[in-house]
């Protein structure tokens, strides 16, 4: 936290005012993750517990002690096994060796827990460690044994997923487990990009290798160097020194300055047929890979045209038209065939689309946007924001000539990327735009970077306001009334609740809403007695033990379909998912060896380090000012220079190499 040290405070202080009220909270903008009660022996109480009130009999409930009081916070960059086998090795050393479930006992933990740790762990360990811990803690002699195991139970107890992410997949989100990756942003990546290497050849103006390198594991490089969430970024170790290296800028000036590598139509090689229905990043991701082995691909999208929420959400001041119509060419030119028109239900039904093909890959995204449970939200003038950025991209030239119109006075309601985009897109048309967001600014799960253009261009914020009402005359809007919110306890995100204060409402006059607090995907295309499985949340249910398959063995998901509202690397990660997983099913049931991925070309990359390095802020990109930005849609971000994009390699401290 950022105030350390000895604070007394009465007995029944719940774990969230120690943390922000009093410690004030994590560090740099981090999220906290738990913390460790009672020393070494203690156990931790997690993010979802926050409301907790430190006493006795509560902390005891939740698999910890209280000890001597002292409280250690672990946030996002903390692995919880890696500090379970920091406590544990403690706890071994001190033990005074008279008993045998201590001395032996603990030192076998230990051992489990660094093979985990350096990725030797296998299946079982997770539950060995709970019957050795149970045993332990009932056969030792003092306390320090009958305590020993705390850490370890509580954090299997709150981050099984964890333990079982290191024994599993050799991940170590929090990037502590360094045996287990090569460098923190290249594990942290989802698709796992080799990040050091495209920075040293832009250092070494090898552009066209550089490009290669993102090819390899990215089948859209321009699109995320624009709009990506970049979690590589929060992991880099250059930002314990100064700033971060600007990973998602360094990967545009690749895809900006260099011709992309021509691609050959591949040959088709297998009997199956694979559909796919919906053309956003994860199904075009998974119908490239698919194509590359060898199989005939035919991608079913309900609108005009490819490209998912990136064509028909995201506005083209971020991402240009022309940028992503080029990735979704080279993912054709292998041989996948894209049909657009068509909505799977309607112009093809499903049972037919069961029969013409042997496998197929749903990926339609979420479109449809969530309600607000404000009174007349159905007046003429209240847009979901999903669908009024899907008509402006659609109609772009009709609402920028007047022929379609929103409003002069527009709120938007919500505080994610969707909400931003659509503040930003009204302030392009001529309106005089605020935002409405029912917590605080650092609560918004919008990009920063998003947040901060929107200010510049001057669009408004109401924080810790929710909507009650629709305000209309002559059957149109007129006005939306809200009422004032306070912050209550936590949820178990670790964000606080909003709470509505009594007699607090408010009028904004307005001639337009757009309601942008969420969306769902739309699955009514699948019959309910398909055999794929849908659940509560309007996502598909995946089979047990599947990161892809669905319920229905043939029929495979992924994306936000599956996962909810995600990020746009998440979604190329799914499909490269989906297609591994298909294809390895195909291979199985026919009795055929896995495949084998050809062999890349061999890119040589030199290991340059500068040992002399000194304290230098993050590169900051250019970009559009002046009254152009506010009312065009000609792209904001102006990319690097060369000379900017050298600078800002040269930063890179080179975390995998190995000397």
């Amino acid at each position: 936290v950022n105030n350390v040290g000895l604070v007394e405070v009465p007995m029944g202080t719940t774990l969230g005012t120690i943390v922000y009220d009093i410690g004030g909270g994590i560090p740099n903008g981090k999220k906290f993750k738990a913390a460790q009660l009672g020393g070494p022996s203690g156990g931790c109480i997690p993010i979802q517990d926050l409301n907790a009130s430190v006493d006795y009999e509560k902390v005891a409930e939740l698999g910890a002690i209280m000890g001597s009081g002292g409280l250690i916070f672990m946030n996002e960059d903390n692995c919880a096994v890696d500090m379970a086998r920091f406590f544990m090795d403690f706890c071994q050393d001190e033990s005074c060796g008279k008993c045998t479930p201590c001395r032996e006992g603990t030192k076998r933990m230990l051992q489990i827990l660094t093979s985990i740790t350096q990725g030797k762990g296998k299946e079982g360990d997770i539950e060995l460690l709970e019957e050795m811990a149970a045993i332990i803690k009932d056969a030792s002699l003092c306390g320090l044994g009958q305590t020993a195991p705390n850490p370890i139970l509580s954090t299997i107890r709150y981050f099984r997923k964890e333990y079982e992410d290191h024994i599993r997949n050799h991940r170590c989100d929090a990037a502590v487990c360094t045996a287990l990756f090569k460098s923190p942003c290249q594990h942290t990546c989802p698709i796992e990009m080799d990040i050091p290497a495209y920075i040293t050849l832009i250092r070494l103006n090898r552009l066209e290798d550089a490009y290669k390198v993102l090819l390899r594991t990215n089948p859209f490089p321009s699109v995320c160097g624009r709009v990506c969430d970049h979690k590589c970024q929060t992991k880099c170790r250059r930002g314990k020194m100064d700033e971060p290296i600007a990973i998602k800028f360094l990967k545009r000036f690749i895809t900006d300055n260099a011709p992309r590598p021509k691609t050959e139509p591949v040959p088709v090689t297998r009997k199956e047929k694979i559909a796919v229905v919906g053309a956003g990043p994860a199904g075009l991701t998974a119908a490239r890979d698919l194509a590359l082995r060898g199989y005939k691909v035919t991608v079913f999208e309900e609108l005009s045209e490819p490209g998912g929420m990136l064509r028909w959400a995201i506005p083209a001041y971020r991402l240009p038209r022309n940028t992503l119509a080029k990735e979704i060419a080279a993912v054709t030119a292998l041989g996948v065939e894209i049909k657009c028109n068509i909505r799977v239900g309607r112009e093809l039904s499903f049972d037919k689309l069961k029969k013409k093909f042997d496998y197929v890959y749903m990926a339609p995204g979420a479109h449809k946007s969530q309600k607000m449970g404000a009174e007349g939200e159905d007046i003429p003038g209240v847009h979901g924001g999903v669908e009024f950025l899907r008509d402006f991209n659609a109609h772009e030239e009709a609402w920028v000539k007047g022929e379609k119109t929103l409003g002069s006075k527009v709120a938007v309601i919500g505080g994610g990327n969707s909400a931003i985009d659509a503040a930003r897109v009204a302030l392009r048309l001529g309106a005089d735009v605020t935002i409405l967001y029912r917590r605080e600014r650092k609560d918004m799960p919008a990009a920063s970077e998003e947040i901060i253009a929107a200010e510049d261009e001057g669009i408004k914020f109401e924080y810790l306001v929710a909507p009650l009402k629709i305000e209309a005359k002559d059957g149109k809007v007129s006005g939306i009334t809200c009422e004032r919110m306070k912050l209550g306890e936590f949820d178990r995100s670790g964000r606080k609740k909003p709470v509505a204060i009594p007699g607090s409402a408010f009028t904004l006059a307005v001639d337009a809403i757009v309601a942008a607090v969420g969306q769902v995907p739309d699955l009514t295309f699948v019959p309910k007695d398909s055999g794929v499985s849908v659940n509560k949340w309007d996502c598909f249910d995946l089979a047990k033990d599947s990161k892809s398959q669905t319920t229905d063995a043939r029929f495979y998901a992924g994306g936000d379909a599956v996962t909810g509202p995600d990020t746009v690397i998440a979604a190329i990660a799914a499909g490269h998912q989906a297609a591994r997983d298909m294809d390895a099913a195909i291979r199985l049931a026919g009795g055929e060896a896995a495949y084998e991925e050809p062999a890349e070309d061999k890119i040589d990359i030199p290991l340059i380090i500068d040992e002399e390095g000194e304290e230098a802020p993050q590169g900051k990109m250019r970009e559009l000012h002046g009254p152009e930005r506010k009312t065009s849609f000609v792209e904001v971000e102006l990319g690097f220079s060369m000379e900017e994009a050298v600078k800002e390699a040269a930063r890179c401290l080179r975390c995998d190499a190995e000397i």
